[in-house]
């Protein structure tokens, strides 16, 4: 009895099998890669929400400045800084405004302090209330 001793091609898996398996988690690896890198670069750093940013200070910025924010205007950060201090001037030395600037306006009294965690809920960041301890 002669047994046949080599294998024929058709016998061997195809080179498909070998090949197209890592070209796919190669080029998966590299497009997650490439994902979140524009991720990153289009909504930048922060909590998860695209547009929410940390570490931003906020400022009172003057009724000129806000005019042009709302207009939809270009407005340099030089400018909103330079308005600041200029402000800022102005509210330490009252008496060396201008005169058109020195009509009397009412002013509100101080706005409420900014909660430290202003997008969490109050039962998050509240003190927690403890009940009356039943005695057994």
């Amino acid at each position: 009895m002669a047994r046949k001793v080599q294998a024929t091609v058709d016998e061997y898996p195809s080179l498909w099998w070998i090949v197209i398996p890592p070209a796919l988690l190669i080029s998966a690896y590299f497009a997650r890669k490439w994902y979140l890198a524009r991720r990153l670069r289009v909504h930048g750093i922060g909590k998860g929400a695209p547009g929410f940013q940390t570490g931003v200070r906020r400022v009172r910025v003057t009724p000129e400045i806000a005019a042009r924010i709302q207009r939809g205007e270009e407005v340099s950060p030089e400018e909103i800084a330079a308005s600041i201090a200029r402000a800022e001037q102005e509210e330490a030395n009252p008496g060396s405004s201008s005169p058109k600037q020195a009509k009397p306006t009412k002013r509100s009294p101080t706005p409420p302090s900014e909660p430290v965690n202003e997008w969490l809920p109050e039962t998050v960041t509240g003190s927690k209330k403890q009940g009356k301890k039943r005695r057994k």
